[in-house]
């Protein structure tokens, strides 16, 4: 997990800033919010919000901070059925790739395309450079 990211394997939360904003036109703003699943309901999520702006959300900016929750966690059923699919490929493979085999087929994303893309481009493939 790359900052602004944190994520707290004690209290199983994970805490970043997401976009508030709904338009283009509109000035940007953000909001850091704590992701984490009440131990008494499993298939929920709690997103608690920091330091609400306006003191609260509109519309809008409550469905532009859950269509990136959504996506960060692949909650689409789209991404569930590439899991199973991937899992289905997976498990016709030959013996000796296990580490195929384990991996669940869940990647975490960022909220955003654009987000993802810098992180692959500034971290994959990168050598470690000698500070002179």
């Amino acid at each position: 997990m790359l900052s602004p990211s944190h994520c707290d394997p004690l209290t199983k939360s994970f805490t970043r800033p997401l976009h508030l904003t709904v338009h283009s036109k509109s000035p940007p703003s953000s909001i850091t919010v704590t992701i984490s699943q009440p131990r008494q309901d499993p298939h929920s999520l709690r997103i608690k919000l920091h330091k609400t702006p306006s003191g609260s959300l509109s519309k809008h900016q409550q469905d532009a901070l859950v269509r990136q929750v959504v996506r960060m966690l692949r909650l689409l059923q789209s991404d569930e059925r590439n899991v199973k699919e991937f899992k289905r490929v997976a498990s016709g493979v030959g013996e000796g790739c296990d580490f195929v085999k384990d991996f669940s087929g869940r990647v975490f994303r960022s909220p955003t395309l654009f987000e993802d893309m810098v992180k692959c481009m500034l971290l994959c493939n990168c050598r470690q450079f000698k500070l002179l």
